[in-house]
């Protein structure tokens, strides 16, 4: 999948990343056009349901790689490419957990700060 030793390590991080930025993006652009029409249940359903979509895929995303670093950290090897596997596998973990825990509000948060 990814060869190089440092991008394995750093990909599930900076996944998490991608879906920090695009997810508050969304939601400043999606704030911009609505103006004062948002509202807590939400004038605008089409933003709530965009950014559950984003949260929903990316989080999927997520799982998906981790249990796919999961299945080659148990490939018998030892030495630096069993660590680097290890390694990887656990920083997926660490973004499949943040994940939820910091997109999750995208679900039942006022959209706005309305």
């Amino acid at each position: 999948m990814i060869n190089n030793p440092l991008m394995s390590i750093m990909a599930g991080l900076l996944l998490w990343s991608v879906v920090f930025v695009v997810l508050y993006g969304v939601q400043a652009t999606g704030c911009h056009l609505a103006e004062d029409k948002v509202s807590a249940l939400g004038d605008w359903p089409g933003l709530r349901a965009t950014l559950t979509a984003l949260f929903l895929v990316s989080f999927a995303a997520v799982v998906l790689f981790y249990f796919l670093a999961r299945r080659r950290h148990r490939r018998p090897d030892t030495g630096t490419e069993a660590f680097r596997r290890e390694v990887a596998m656990h920083v997926w973990l660490a973004a499949a957990i943040a994940t939820p825990f910091c997109f999750g509000g995208v679900v039942w948060l006022s959209l706005c700060g309305t």
